[in-house]
């Protein structure tokens, strides 16, 4: 085993509930490492992400935790949230938190974290405001300001550019980008607009998982970019 290595991915079928979405999924994740899922729509890659962060059981294999990393160490940013509007960002962002502390209270060290998160995604000056009342690239920095607040080691980023326009789409990546190039956090991401670093293809009848620069070249790759179903 690679000693940095913090995620095990061995012949794993994901799906949800009794259904069965992609089965053979095999990989490992490293420390600071860039991974893109790609693949065709309900090919299995929420549910990849859902298996992931535990919320939803593997169907077969494993997916096994490695060098010390936990449940606590995981923030993500899901495809769909059910936040209300009326709730102020920073009591959105504080959430991120809970979970990931040793105590049952948010306290001064959340306090400091989430306010570095917000200064991070440039929301300081929106601390107060409603939810709702956002643009929708501000509610995803504020949602990606909350997943942060619990990626201490590995980042989960599902579709986080969906149903923005090409402006917040470019600021949203901006910042992602800026923390895979910190290399401190791994992040796995589900989006088309983001394929970079490691490339996981998951579909019914091709598999394909390393370098973008070879993915790019390989007919898994040469498909997905041409925009056709595999």
């Amino acid at each position: 085993m690679t000693e940095d290595v913090i995620l095990s991915v061995r012949d794993a079928t994901v799906g949800w509930g009794d259904v069965r979405l992609c089965s053979g999924i095999s990989f490992d994740l490293h420390a600071g490492e860039y991974l893109s899922v790609v693949g065709p729509v309900g090919c299995g890659k929420s549910a990849l992400i859902a298996a992931i962060l535990g919320v939803e059981d593997v169907k077969a294999g494993e997916i096994r935790y490695e060098g010390g990393l936990t449940r606590a160490d995981i923030g993500c940013l899901p495809q769909e949230n059910d936040l209300r509007g009326a709730s102020a960002v920073r009591d959105i962002v504080l959430a991120g938190c809970v979970g990931h502390t040793r105590h049952l209270w948010i306290g001064k060290e959340e306090k400091t974290r989430a306010a570095e998160a917000m200064e991070r995604m440039g929301l300081t000056s929106l601390a107060k405001r409603r939810f709702g009342d956002l643009s929708g690239g501000q509610r995803q920095k504020v949602l990606l300001a909350r997943a942060l607040c619990g990626a201490k080691r590995l980042l989960l980023l599902d579709e986080p550019m969906k149903g923005l326009d090409a402006r917040a789409k470019d600021e949203l990546f901006d910042e992602i980008a800026r923390i895979r190039d910190e290399g401190s956090v791994a992040i796995v991401i589900v989006d088309r607009d983001a394929v970079d670093g490691t490339v996981l293809h998951l579909s019914d009848t091709m598999r394909f998982c390393g370098p973008v620069e070879e993915y790019i070249d390989s007919g898994p790759g040469r498909l997905y970019f041409a925009g056709r179903t595999i």
